[in-house]
């Protein structure tokens, strides 16, 4: 390296205790990984923060030979001043700024940064952030997703051959909400000039909350700022977090609040949400113009559970075909009688009832009670009469001959369900919550019968497809049943485990029922 700026790129990278993420970051940035980069000089320089185990350089080397590690003392939790002070040791022209080491690249990053910077030089250069698993961290870890799950995800997927199936098994951070073509907040991922960085400042070293606070977004703030609010995004590349433990994505949010008033003290104003009129390179894959949508994203914001692990609630079924399945579903009857079952859940439960053969069907929603009477006359086809208790806050029903018609309000089972009628009850149980849809009963009802199912009995919840209904009456429910079911199960993992095998048979919980074909196991 005979002058200080004899390669094409540098990328700083800084790490923290990340003995399992690191590698696979590392590996992400590798020549094997990246494409179209056979021609291009880099480096990448670690920064390793004072890690209780020190990053093993020999380890990353032989995973990309132009690694080298710089590694600090413990005891300072904000890395600002280690990067700046490896940045300045950088021979790159170009320099790719990774605050955190946990992020995982597309294959294209290289070679739409060296790209933008040849034309136009003086602009920082963005990619959007995602999350890997089924909802952003934030949540998804609240709900049973950890680095267990997360690796299990990533072994799905043969990502170290195409990297751009990262997008399958991710979703869109909260800094990159609005997808590719709206501001974004920050980017992990950033590369601009040498010159560019040295006229900021490099990172404002005054930001001393663990792993640097909010200081990424104040300096992609001030990056976008100084390209005259046009900087350049990556289309069709990102970034993708994994769960470690991080100060901001997977801390509480007391502490992002301690973050967002620091800015604000040293500031003195609170951050704002940026406006610019970004310049793209890149192009968009099958599958990722989704990402550019903002409507999807609105109405994925009115979801409130996420996920169960690394199972999202989502159900696979387009929005727009299953508006039309809900239409259909509103207006099944069957004998006279109000049915509004769904055709996916029709065939499942006729897989379930085969399979199962249940001597005691307790039904807590009867309607018209054509869900009784169905149950009743498919389960005479498979050659068994099952006992079926049928409850609902109101008297609407014409009685069913062989199931019992009770009035119970689902609220409040432990003052108006039948106790001694379903301990008599016979084995197997199929228990269908198909009440009110609001948290509170779907809870009430789950929390009534969570000890009361014996191995192999089944508690099926219904209808947390109403979170994926595009109409604003379904608002109302606030995702009532999935967030019950959610908080069920990770109050129950050792008693209930999800079938997925029923969820499933159509594809990704293909039912109206998502994560809710339970099992007592």
């Amino acid at each position: 390296m005979a002058d200080e700026t004899s390669l094409d790129l540098s990328v700083v990278v800084c790490a923290y205790d990340m003995e399992r993420e690191l590698p696979r970051t590392i590996f992400t940035l590798s020549k094997a990984y990246q494409r179209g980069v056979k021609q291009i000089d880099f480096e990448i320089l670690v920064v390793d923060n004072g890690s209780p185990i020190a990053v093993d350089e020999t380890a990353l080397r032989e995973i990309e030979p132009r690694v080298r590690v710089v590694r600090f003392a413990p005891g300072n939790p904000s890395p600002l001043k280690a990067i700046n002070e490896v940045a300045a040791q950088a021979k790159g022209r170009l320099l790719g700024l990774f605050i955190d080491g946990a992020r995982l690249a597309s294959p294209g990053i290289y070679r739409n940064a060296l790209d933008a910077h040849r034309a136009a030089p003086n602009r920082v250069i963005g990619t959007i952030g995602m999350h890997l698993g089924p909802d952003v961290q934030m949540r998804s870890v609240l709900a049973g997703y950890d680095q267990a799950a997360e690796d299990r995800l990533l072994a799905s997927q043969p990502w170290r051959k195409d990297g751009y199936r990262l997008f399958d098994i991710s979703v869109l951070a909260g800094s990159s909400a609005g997808g590719w073509f709206r501001p974004i907040a920050e980017s992990n991922g950033v590369f601009l000039s040498r010159q560019l960085w040295q006229s900021l400042g490099g990172l404002d070293e005054r930001f001393v909350q663990p792993g640097g606070g909010v200081a990424n977004l104040d300096f992609w703030k001030r990056a976008v700022e100084k390209s005259h609010g046009e900087p350049w995004m990556m289309l069709g590349e990102a970034t993708f977090h994994q769960v470690h433990g991080g100060a901001a994505t997977n801390g509480p949010q007391e502490a992002r609040k301690a973050m967002f008033a620091e800015y604000e003290k040293l500031t003195g104003a609170p951050l704002a949400p940026l406006d610019y009129k970004a310049r793209y390179i890149g192009t968009l894959r099958p599958g990722q113009a989704e990402l550019a949508g903002e409507n999807q994203h609105a109405h994925e914001q009115k979801r409130r559970a996420g996920s169960i692990g690394t199972r999202p609630f989502k159900a696979n079924i387009p929005t727009g075909f299953l508006d039309q399945v809900q239409a259909g579903c509103l207006k099944t009857r069957y004998k006279g009688r109000r049915f509004a079952k769904n055709p996916f859940d029709a065939i499942l439960y006729l897989q379930l009832l085969e399979k199962l053969r249940p001597q005691s069907i307790i039904e807590v929603g009867t309607s018209e009670g054509g869900s009784a009477l169905w149950y009743r006359d498919q389960c005479g086809a498979l050659g068994f009469t099952p006992t079926i208790i049928s409850l609902d806050i109101e008297d609407n029903a014409a009685p069913v001959d062989g199931a019992t018609l009770l009035l119970a309000d689902s609220t409040r089972p432990a003052e108006t369900f039948p106790h001694e009628l379903i301990a008599k009850a016979p084995r197997p149980w199929l228990v269908v919550e198909d009440s009110a849809h609001t948290y509170d009963s779907v809870s009430a009802v789950l929390d009534y019968f969570r000890n009361k199912l014996l191995p192999g009995d089944y508690l099926v919840v219904e209808d947390g497809i109403v979170a994926d209904l595009q109409g604003e009456v379904y608002r109302r429910y606030e995702d009532g049943p999935n967030r019950a079911v959610q908080e069920f199960m990770l109050a129950s993992s050792d008693l209930y485990q999800i079938d997925t095998a029923l969820c499933d048979f159509y594809g990704h919980n293909v039912t109206y029922c998502p994560n809710a074909w339970l099992k007592r196991i």
